[in-house]
């Protein structure tokens, strides 16, 4: 899931957290769920553990990948 999160981001640099739920993670946007935080937790620190200047960030429903 984690590779597919980051080619998303390849694809699109800012993401709703709805298409996220839908397209990538296959889940109804109406369920209440924190799994993409959680995803996206793991990547930012692989991404910090290779000293990356990479940076994911988030506002409000939107995701974005900063180089």
């Amino acid at each position: 899931l984690e590779k597919k999160i980051l080619l998303a981001f390849v694809y699109q640099k800012k993401i709703r957290r709805d298409y996220f739920l839908e397209e990538v993670l296959n889940i109804n946007k109406n369920i209440e769920t924190k799994t993409i935080e959680s995803h996206l937790t793991r990547i930012r620190k692989k991404i910090k553990s290779i000293d990356s200047k990479i940076n994911i960030s988030s506002k409000s429903e939107v995701f974005f990948l900063n180089i």
